[in-house]
């Protein structure tokens, strides 16, 4: 698999030859983190699989501080949970932690409309937005990541980086409950483009109430989906 980055806000970009020029400390761990993030998003690795420290080094090439670095990244994006040492493990979705990620998830989606329809000022920061709604694809990775530049660009337009920090940290947890939405229960992408569009319309017309009804029926309809795609044994 190619290694991927999505720094900041997920734009993902190749970095097989960033890894092997670019040695600054912090970026060499985000680089690492970014990496392990999209493969755990992709359900590449196992869930309670453990992430052996000294093996990462070895595969990347960096030191052990690079890599425990890397782990902290990956531990406040809600991908790995540390135990006493030396026990690092790929998060395991449970329905409990599912359906505090959509409780969460939810109030911030609406929260980031809602700061949306008040702020925008002109068409054309709208039409950002249509851009990557026409521009959506029909496979699982494409899709997902253009749904997450939405969230993106609205959390830029409203310039709330409290917001912002939180988004950027939950945002992997939310997308990797997607691709298992999709692999599993054969999610429609038809159904958050419908969406979509209709919530544009709502922030051009500033209706905050319709902005969190939509937002409340398309959250809890996309947490169902989740908790049916787990094994049952969680």
């Amino acid at each position: 698999m190619d290694k991927f980055c999505y720094t900041g806000w997920l734009v993902l970009v190749d970095i097989d030859e960033r890894f092997m020029l670019q040695h600054d400390a912090g970026r060499v761990a985000l680089n690492i983190a970014d990496h392990f993030a999209l493969r755990i998003i992709c359900g590449e690795l196992d869930c309670g699989a453990p992430l052996r420290e000294m093996a990462l080094t070895r595969e990347y090439q960096v030191g052990l501080s690079s890599v425990r670095e890397a782990v902290s990244v990956l531990q406040r994006r809600y991908a790995v949970d540390i135990f006493p040492y030396p026990s690092v493990q790929f998060r395991v979705l449970t329905v409990q932690n599912i359906q505090d990620l959509y409780d969460l998830s939810t109030e911030l989606y609406i929260l980031l409309g809602a700061l949306l329809a008040q702020s925008w000022h002109t068409e054309r920061q709208l039409l950002v937005l249509l851009k990557l709604r026409r521009a959506m694809q029909s496979n699982i990775e494409g899709f997902t990541r253009q749904c997450f530049s939405i969230i993106a660009v609205a959390v830029l337009a409203v310039q709330n980086l409290y917001l912002e920090e939180v988004l950027v940290h939950m945002i992997p947890a939310v997308r990797r409950t997607y691709y298992l939405a999709f692999q599993q229960r054969g999610a429609k992408m038809e159904r958050f483009v419908r969406i979509f569009v209709q919530l544009l319309l709502a922030v051009q017309g500033r209706r905050i109430d319709e902005i969190r009804l939509l937002l409340q029926d398309h959250t809890q309809r996309n947490c169902q989906l989740v908790l049916h795609a787990l094994p049952r044994e969680r």
